[in-house]
Formats: structure tokens, C-alpha cells, sequence
């Protein structure tokens, strides 16, 4: 049974984009998810560099493939957390609807019981990574995990996220979203703006060029409101992610981050993307 002085550890995956520094910072555990380019596997953020794969993936032969971290990584952190201490973990992932990593975990939890308790974000990058942030301040707080849960549950309303596609190609090959039909490649120049929403992409709006694109993006995050915390998401475009977050830096409480996405999600949304990831207060 939960107490309120239990220790709490808090584990994520590597799609949630949590800066190394801030990882560590509040003891967060993230998990690599995986990547297999032409036969080879790699580890999220570790084995690859991001801006390289974003600069290398139009020329791969095949397309890269992605997959969770097996069961046994996720029992490691559980066995290593539990046996540091930790009465309790809480593990939190990206969206169920999009990836099959919330099975995977859930199968590696089994071995624990009721010490290892999973969340399903329903978001990705750092709309995963804000509320396992959030999660992990409480924890240091020392508040209880049954209120942090419920508080996750009202943080998870509060994330935001858009993006903008320079390219449909990645997305239609996917076939990961069921409104990508081969129809929308006749219009592949067209800029997809694209959102997630109770854990699925949405389709946000068509947009002609690509500064048009980034205006309306800049409308969106304005629409927002004030924000607790704010994010510049980008797949090796870091310029202009630099010059996005200098435009939308008084939308937030806090300066925004400017974080090169993971390269799980930049398999389907291709390079040159570029996004924005807010928590509204």
C-alpha cells in the first residue's frame, strides 16, 4: 500500500525528450526507446546523434523502423529503483493510441505487483516530457502518490502541441494516422499542421508556405494563453527553432526550451519539422 512518506522513483522513455540535465537534475529515469536503420539498431539519443540522422534520413535505402525497449530494460530500472529504496514507481509514457510502449511496460511490471504504477500521457516529445517533469518536482515535494496521480490527470488536460510537417511523405509511409491517405500526396509541398489530442494526431490545418506555416503556429501557441512552461520542438532546424522561440518568449512564465525531437517521432514527421509544446497555466 502507497504511503505518504513512501519514496518515490519516477521513469520514463527517451521519447519524452527531457534534457539530459534536467533528467538528472529531478531523478528521473528515462529509457531508450529503439531505432533500426538498414539493419542496424540503435538507442534513442545515445548510439545516434539526432541532427545527424535527421541530415542522413532522406537518403536511406529503406525507411528506419522504431520499436520499444524490450520488457527486461524496464524491469533493470524497476529492480534498480526498488532496490535503492523506492517504496514506489511511477512510470510514465508516451501516448498508448500511438506506440505500443504502454504494453511493453505494462508487461515488465507485472514481475513487481502493485509497486510500479503506469500513466499513459496521451502526448508525445515534451507534452510527454512536461508532465513527467511535473511528476517528478511532486515527488521531490514529497507529495503522495495518489495525489500526484490526480494531479496528472488535470496536468495532462493542460499540455499543448503543434506542429508543422515540411514534408506528408514520412507521415503517409507510416500509416500511423488514418486521415494520411495516399490522396494527400499530390499535395506533398503543402505544410501539414498537425496536433495530438487525447492521445492521437489531429489534423490542424493546410498551409501553402512554409513562413505562413510558422505563423500560424505562432497564432496557435498565442491562442494558448499564459504558459507554466514552453518548448521549441524542431528536427535539425535549429535556426529556426532559435528564431521561434525568440518570437513566442513572452508567452511563458519560463524561457522556452529548444529541444531537437526525438528521432522516434522524426521517422514519421520527416527533417526540417517544427513545433512548439506548451503547459498552460
Amino acid at each position: 500500500m502507497t504511503v505518504a512518506n513512501s519514496k518515490i522513483a519516477v521513469v520514463t522513455d527517451s521519447t519524452s525528450d527531457i534534457p539530459e540535465q534536467d533528467a538528472q537534475a529531478l531523478d528521473i529515469d528515462v529509457v531508450p526507446a529503439l531505432l533500426t536503420i538498414e539493419g542496424e539498431t540503435y538507442r534513442d539519443g545515445i548510439d545516434i546523434a539526432r541532427n545527424d540522422f535527421y541530415q542522413r534520413l532522406p537518403q536511406y535505402r529503406t525507411p528506419p523502423t522504431t520499436a520499444a525497449p524490450s520488457p527486461f530494460a524496464y524491469e533493470e530500472v524497476y529492480e534498480k529503483r526498488l532496490a535503492s529504496g523506492c517504496d514506489q514507481v511511477l512510470s510514465i509514457h508516451l501516448s498508448g493510441k500511438l506506440s505500443g510502449m504502454i504494453n511493453v511496460v505494462n508487461q515488465a511490471a507485472q514481475k513487481f505487483g502493485d509497486r510500479i504504477h503506469i500513466y499513459d500521457s496521451q502526448q508525445v516529445t515534451l507534452g510527454l516530457g512536461f508532465q513527467v517533469m511535473e511528476a517528478a518536482l511532486a515527488v521531490s515535494a514529497g507529495v503522495p502518490l495518489p495525489s500526484i496521480l490526480q494531479e496528472m490527470d488535470k496536468t495532462r488536460l493542460r499540455i499543448r502541441l503543434i506542429a508543422m510537417l515540411d514534408t506528408q511523405d514520412y507521415l503517409l509511409r507510416s500509416g500511423r494516422v488514418s486521415w494520411a491517405t495516399a490522396s494527400l500526396g499530390k499535395m506533398l509541398r503543402i505544410r501539414l499542421l498537425v496536433g495530438v489530442e487525447q492521445g492521437e494526431v489531429v489534423r490542424k490545418a493546410l498551409v501553402r508556405t512554409r513562413h505562413k506555416a510558422v505563423e500560424e503556429i505562432i497564432a496557435l501557441a498565442r491562442s494558448w494563453g499564459s504558459l507554466q512552461r514552453l518548448a521549441i520542438l524542431h528536427t535539425a532546424a535549429a535556426e529556426e527553432a532559435r528564431a521561434l522561440a525568440e518570437s513566442v518568449a513572452d508567452f511563458s512564465k519560463t524561457p522556452p526550451m529548444i529541444v531537437d525531437a526525438t528521432t522516434l517521432l522524426g521517422v514519421y514527421v520527416g527533417p526540417a519539422a517544427l513545433g512548439i509544446a506548451g503547459l498552460c497555466t
